[in-house]
């Protein structure tokens, strides 16, 4: 299970810092990620380590509304979800029965996740360069710039346009695969989808605001 929740943590754990940056690479980004507002489907996540040869696999559904509401929602083996209204984001473990509530802004405008809801100037944060196509995909690649950020680089594939792969290698040895299916950029999303509602006798625990 470390290596599910790892996944949750992965997605909000890179730190921004100015530079320069791949014209080609960034104008590709940028019309993909302009051709939506609202995008939802499902996942398949795939954990692995280059220290052995454990593999953990995990799928589910996520909801996006540009620039900065989303749900990511894992339903196996373990229910996990994150959910963020723009304001508040939510990381809930049933298993644990613990809700950890941090400022959307702070978690979500550095991350990973910035990369799907386009809420962050890409340039800041990472050096994109436009890679060869395979598999039928268009594969661009963000390499942090700082050390610090915890990963090497990230690979996001493009189909017709639409997000369809994303390849995280980070500094610790591990590899997260996510493979996205029944990609939608037309179906509406409610407002509540970006809501969460703390379930009774859970444990929360809301970190403070700098």
């Amino acid at each position: 299970m470390m290596f599910i929740r790892f996944g949750l943590f992965c997605l909000l754990s890179i730190a921004s810092v100015p530079s320069v940056l791949a014209n080609s690479g960034e104008e590709s980004l940028q019309t993909y990620l302009q051709r939506y507002k609202h995008l939802s489907g499902q996942f398949t996540q795939i954990i692995s380590s280059d220290q052995s040869n454990y593999t953990q696999s995990s799928t589910g559904e996520f909801w996006v509304q540009k620039p900065n509401k989303f749900r990511w929602h894992y339903s196996t083996p373990y229910i996990q979800e994150i959910i963020s209204n723009g304001e508040k984001l939510w990381v809930y473990d049933e298993d644990l029965d613990q809700v950890t509530i941090k400022d959307a802004s702070q978690s979500v405008g550095s991350s990973p996740l910035a990369i799907i809801l386009g809420s962050t100037s890409l340039d800041k944060l990472f050096v994109i360069s436009l890679l060869e196509e395979k598999d039928g995909l268009q594969w661009l690649k963000l390499t942090p710039k700082t050390d610090s950020s915890g990963f090497d680089y990230i690979h996001v594939g493009f189909k017709s346009g639409l997000l369809s792969r994303m390849l995280l290698k980070d500094s610790f040895g591990q590899t997260t695969r996510l493979l996205f299916t029944d990609v939608s950029v037309h179906t509406p999303i409610a407002d509540d989808r970006f809501e969460f509602n703390v379930p009774e006798g859970v444990d929360v625990f809301e970190e403070a605001s700098d």
